[in-house]
């Protein structure tokens, strides 16, 4: 038996406990990598929501994104998910880990439009990181514990 990718368990793991359900929801996930973009759009499903990825080549990204009850951006691009991709409404869960021109840690969302522009956001730092680690933590003492 194999575990998941910590960083898309992470995802569904902060939504179970913000008591975000994702059966029924519209979710838009930013970026189709193995690592996180497709495991973590498989989970969504797995849950029962409607999930649409985006990538480089989707035609007017924000559009899709705003219909998005939950959102979660793995662009890998710094702050590249702004006000017009968002709805009052809208769960945020920011993947991307980049740094800005002051050298600081800064995720694929723009905090500032979040905070604005959002029901709820996860902060870069500060956010999924902390909760991809204690995962991995877990997978190890499980995989410990199973020998395997």
């Amino acid at each position: 038996m194999g575990f998941p990718p910590c960083t898309a368990e992470a995802c569904i793991e902060i939504l179970d406990h913000y008591g975000v359900g994702t059966r029924g929801k519209r979710a838009v996930v930013i970026g189709r990598s193995l690592i996180i973009g497709k495991p973590v759009a498989m989970m969504l499903i797995k849950g029962n929501a409607t999930v649409t990825t985006c990538h480089t080549k989707t035609i007017d990204m924000p559009s899709v994104c705003r219909e998005a009850e939950i959102l979660i951006a793995a662009a890998g691009q710094k702050e590249m998910v702004t006000a017009d991709y968002m709805n009052p409404e809208q769960v945020i869960i920011d993947v991307g880990i980049n740094v800005d021109e002051a050298g600081k840690l800064c995720g694929d969302v723009n905090a500032e439009d979040a905070e604005a522009h959002s029901g709820a956001y996860t902060p870069v730092p500060g956010g999924v990181g902390t909760v991809t680690t204690s995962l991995l933590m877990k997978h190890t003492v499980e995989a410990a514990k199973k020998k395997i």
